[in-house]
């Protein structure tokens, strides 16, 4: 009754049903001859289904790729489930929806008796993981429940699902698990000549996993997900980039040269989380606070003063609340792209390690140093450019940001080093500030000027 009620000619066009599409966007984004043909190929993988004749629209759908599909295969103008009526075809066939939901789960998954040996034993009956049709779509598909429930009706309920392959990782899984043994390739077993093709360990346990990303390929695979996952910030030039330095006996800091990038020495700079000892970057902070906390280990006296870019400044954003795009099976992407958020989001939990200040040489530190390297002296954009830092958030501060520069003492406007380079910061003489900083519970309380 409640789908007659819905199909009545009476009911009211939504006059905000084709306000998140233009033309020009559905004819750019879904009529593409590739993508039609790979949509149209998804659906013809898959077996018969029980008839529906009910229509479905985008609407009804919070997967990218299921809504970019039935825009595709759109030819009603009513939907049956959310009662939705259109101007134009927005609703596609709900049999053709499921069959293009069954043909792209057979990209990774198949049915047990295909893969699996029978065991007795176990619960299902196979020697492996399995799903029903309802566990599996449940699991893969975002929508409204009665539409679920209808596509879980078209599929033969004989069908079991298990993975394709189950002796590799899936798409979602393959990159996060690369990226985690290529940490412990260069932290355990080849620092300095993994990225020779022909490097190989003498023992079948340090051989790397053929198939995973082999640790030879991962910067350059970190380097294709920078610009995939949105994962460059501009920082404005009226920034201001607060820099924290510990005061012992030996006087207060002033100058841009004590405030700047610490200088190369037989026993320094120090190693911190994206900078081997001896190599020196400027790392700073967004506000007061943070650059306090990630830099103070107790109560003391400390020199602050702020850095301002004299050009907008390209960073690495690894901030965990910037969204990572998100690509569903039900997409028209490569198991790379299925698998970068998950690998962005492993390396992100590796630079929000904690920095122990023990001056001892901590090996946990090593992939993030790596990659910075990378980063500052291979990695270029798409348009050829250059990244001038890596943004991160404080491990110290849970609201705090902070910025390791690639910047030299010389890039340092009225530095007295000169290394003939075009300055990269201006130091703020007027914002140097001699503090007396009070901490409670291990975190800072307040800070005030010194006596």
């Amino acid at each position: 009754m409640a789908r007659a009620r819905r199909g009545r000619s009476t009911a009211k066009i939504d006059p905000e049903s084709d306000a998140d599409e233009s033309e020009c966007e559905l004819g750019r984004v879904v009529d593409t001859p590739e993508y039609a043909e790979w949509a149209d190929g998804m659906a013809d993988r898959a077996c018969s289904h029980e008839r529906d004749p009910r229509s479905v629209c985008h609407h009804c759908f919070q997967d990218a790729g299921l809504r970019r599909y039935v825009r595709h295969a759109a030819n009603a103008r009513v939907c049956d489930f959310c009662g939705r009526r259109f101007r134009k075809d927005r609703a596609a066939p709900l049999e053709t929806v499921a069959r293009f939901v069954e043909g792209c789960l057979r990209r990774n998954y198949d049915h047990p008796e295909n893969v699996l040996f029978y065991d007795r034993e176990s619960e299902s009956g196979w020697a492996g993981n399995v799903w029903s049709n309802s566990e599996l779509i449940e699991e893969t598909v975002a929508a409204d429940w009665p539409v679920m429930e209808a596509i879980i009706a078209c599929f033969n309920p004989d069908f079991e699902w298990c993975e394709a392959d189950p002796a590799l990782f899936m798409p979602e899984e393959h990159l996060r698990v690369s990226w985690e043994i290529f940490c412990d390739y260069v932290k355990h077993r080849s620092r300095f000549m993994f990225l020779r093709p022909d490097e190989s360990g003498r023992r079948f346990s340090d051989e790397q996993d053929d198939t995973l990303v082999r640790s030879t390929e991962m910067l350059d695979l970190f380097g294709e997900a920078i610009e995939a996952c949105n994962l460059i910030h501009t920082l404005g030039a009226r920034t201001r980039l607060y820099r924290v330095r510990s005061v012992s006996d030996s006087g207060w800091f002033t100058t841009p040269e004590d405030l700047g990038p610490p200088p190369s020495s037989p026993t320094g700079p120090p190693a911190s989380r994206m900078s081997p000892a001896g190599i020196p970057l400027l790392y700073v902070a967004l506000d007061e606070k943070t650059a306090l906390e990630e830099t103070m280990s107790g109560s003391g006296r400390a020199s602050m003063a702020a850095f301002s870019p004299m050009r907008a400044l390209r960073l690495l954003d690894l901030r965990g609340d910037r969204p990572v795009p998100y690509r569903s099976i039900f997409e028209k992407a490569s198991s790379v792209e299925r698998g970068m958020p998950q690998f962005v989001r492993a390396f992100r939990n590796e630079i929000a390690r904690p920095v122990a200040r023990d001056g001892r040489e901590h090996i946990e530190y090593v992939p993030s140093q790596i990659v910075t390297e990378f980063i500052r002296r291979v990695y270029r954009t798409s348009a050829g450019e250059r990244l001038d830092g890596v943004l991160y958030p404080s491990t110290k501060n849970p609201e705090g940001v902070c910025a390791a520069l690639f910047v030299t003492a010389g890039e340092i406007k009225d530095s007295g080093a000169r290394y003939g380079r075009e300055p990269l910061l201006r130091f703020r003489p007027r914002s140097v500030r001699r503090l007396q900083v009070r901490f409670r519970s291990g975190r800072v309380s307040r800070w005030s000027v010194a006596s």
